[in-house]
């Protein structure tokens, strides 16, 4: 099995966009596919810095997951 790549900054960006289905990579579930990100949010934290979440459609269209964007892969294929 090929190991698939986390996705970057701007590939968050173009599968919000494109609406490209991809896959969390949950530590306790393991692998789930979604159907899209449906929101990038950026909230500033006490530190001064800016933390990253993404929220992912699930494949019924009925739910949504906020996800740190570093669990987050493209579905090959």
């Amino acid at each position: 099995r090929r190991e698939r790549q986390k996705v970057s900054n701007e590939e968050l960006k173009e599968a919000l966009i494109n609406r490209r289905p991809i896959i969390a990579r949950i530590p306790s579930m393991g692998e789930i596919e979604y159907a899209y990100v449906s929101a990038i949010i950026y909230r500033r934290n006490e530190r001064g810095g800016v933390d990253v979440s993404a929220k992912i459609m699930d494949k019924c269209l009925h739910s949504v997951t906020t996800i740190d964007p570093k669990h987050i892969q493209y579905k090959e294929g």
